[in-house]
Formats: C-alpha cells, structure tokens, sequence
C-alpha cells in the first residue's frame, strides 16, 4: 500500500467489529480503561481507528501489546520531558517572524514509540488498525493502515498543531488531524462496520451538560464541542428528509452511552465520561491522572456497555 491511502487490502473487507479512539491527549488514558474492559469481555475488533493519542493507543493494541503493558506505556510517561512547554514559549514563538520552532519537544515521545512499539508484529496484525493525519498543503485527512505504518507516520498522527513540530511523509508536511476528525469514525462507517464502540474523551455529545457559569467553564464547554464536533457531524442525520417542513431541525443525538442504536443495520455504541475533565486534563501526562482515567475509563465501559456486552 502506498502512503496515498489507496490500497486493495481495504476493497470489500469484512469487518463486523470496530473501535474508534478519539483524540484528546493525556486524556487518552481512558481509552487504556475501555480497552481493558473489553478485553476482558473476549470483544475484540476487527478494526481500529485512531486520531491524535488514540492512534498511539491503537498501534499498541493492534501490535499485540497487553493491557498491562499499555497501562505500563503511559506510566513511562514524564510530563516534564514530552512537553517542556510553557505559555511563554508559546506566545514566543508567535512573536517570531524569523521561522516557526515549535514551543514542545517530543523526542522523549519519539524513544518511547521505538523502544516499545512492535512495528513488525503491527504489520502482520490481523487487526486492522487505521491511524489518520493532516495533509498541510491540502488539509485533506489521510488515513494510513498497519501494512505500512511506522513511527513517523505515528508522530505525524500526534503531532499537535502549534506545539509539537509537524512531521514529513513522503517529503509532506502532515501534523494532528483531531482539528478536522477527532473522532474517526468515517472508516468504520465506509467500510461498513456492523457493530461500532465510540470512546469520547467528553461527555458532550453523550450527557446533557449544564450551562457555563464562569469564563473557564465557558472556555472548557466551547473546547468540548470542537473535540465532539467532527463526530457527530459524520453521523448519519434522516432529519431533513422526514420532517421536511419543520420549522426547527434538531439533528439527532446518537451519543448515549450504552445507546443500542441501529442506523441503517450498523449498532452504534458510545464510551464517554460523565463529567467534563477540563482543560489541563488533555496535558497532565502525571502517572496520577493516568490511573484515575484508566479506572474511570473502566467502570464507564462497564456501566455504559455491560447490560449490551456481557
């Protein structure tokens, strides 16, 4: 397969099972919680697809790692050293009309991936696992397969807009494409999943939320709907076509957890904490908040998904 995305590997695939992991950062140890559940279940994908931190989570999985050494990955963490960045380094580098540098190092992200990473034993999983970036030149979202995936496309998949550095595939300039699809649930739907299992990293979408009273929760909640956005945008919508003459159109929520929700003979269902986690939740790489999403991320699966899974 070229790095293009086009490959005969993805015509008429048979995939009755999907995960989808959205993007969201150190928020992605939530995901490592939902997994865990599901493999304890014995649920296991025929396909997974990831944006931002949920395509590093996704490339664990599918290259055989176990729960235990997924947990372990985001306990080697050290938020010092994957972020050193500040807010004075940011508005620095917006002040510098010379050339743009990045405010964040991700070498330390970079050893982690190849020391951990199997990308051997990710090539031959049966599993199919898609990771998506952004094209910079044509803001077009590529989705690359676990038959050529390697660190570098990993990097550009993680690569956060205007604070990690962009990477280079193919000579191009690709970086996050959680601006666009944070949630990639496109894939699934394409190559026509049967059954779906959503992980949002927000409850918006999935909990109605109440209404902002100060700036930072005002802040928090309109970050929330960007990160929620691209899902529910994708989501197939029959509001027009069957009340075509209202006069307010709603378009539907497909976001309750544990939601058994048929569209048109695929079951969609969601993962999604309670409570909104905040701003600072999606840069705190701290073994401490590590642990307590990976336990939320847990008991959520099996609240939300338990009276349909088990």
């Amino acid at each position: 397969m070229t790095s293009s995305g086009t490959s005969s590997d993805l015509d008429n695939p048979v995939i009755e099972r999907a995960l989808v992991l959205s993007g969201g950062g150190a928020r992605g140890a939530y995901q490592v919680g939902v997994i865990k559940y599901l493999n304890e279940l014995g649920w296991i994908p025929d396909m997974i697809c990831g944006t931002s931190i949920g395509a590093i989570n996704a490339v664990a999985w599918g290259s055989g790692m176990t729960v235990d050494q997924i947990s372990a990955l985001w306990f080697m963490y050290d938020r010092k050293k994957i972020r050193r960045f500040s807010l004075r380094g940011f508005l620095n580098t917006l002040k510098n009309r010379r050339k743009y540098s990045p405010p964040a190092d991700i070498r330390s992200i970079r050893t982690v991936l190849e020391t951990h990473i199997d990308i051997h034993a990710l090539r031959k999983s049966k599993t199919r696992i898609l990771i998506s970036a952004l094209n910079m030149k044509t803001g077009q979202i590529r989705y690359f397969t676990n038959k050529i995936i390697d660190i570098h496309h990993i990097m550009a998949a993680t690569a956060i807009p205007m604070v990690f550095p962009w990477q280079y595939i193919d000579g191009i300039p690709h970086w996050d494409a959680g601006l666009m699809a944070n949630t990639p649930i496109a894939p699934a739907l394409a190559l026509n999943a049967r059954e779906i299992i959503v992980v949002l990293h927000s409850p918006v979408g999935a909990f109605e939320t109440d209404e902002p009273k100060t700036g930072k929760q005002a802040l928090n909640l309109a970050v929330e709907h960007m990160l929620i956005g691209s899902y529910t945008a994708l989501l197939p919508d029959n509001t027009w076509r069957l009340t075509p003459n209202a006069e307010v159109f709603d378009t539907p929520r497909y976001g309750s957890p544990g939601l058994d929700l048929s569209l048109n003979d695929v079951t969609l269902r969601i993962v999604a904490p309670p409570e909104i986690l905040g701003i600072e939740s999606m840069f705190n790489y701290s073994m401490a908040q590590a642990k307590k999403l990976i336990n939320e991320g847990y008991t959520n699966a099996k609240m939300q998904l338990g009276p349909f899974l088990a």
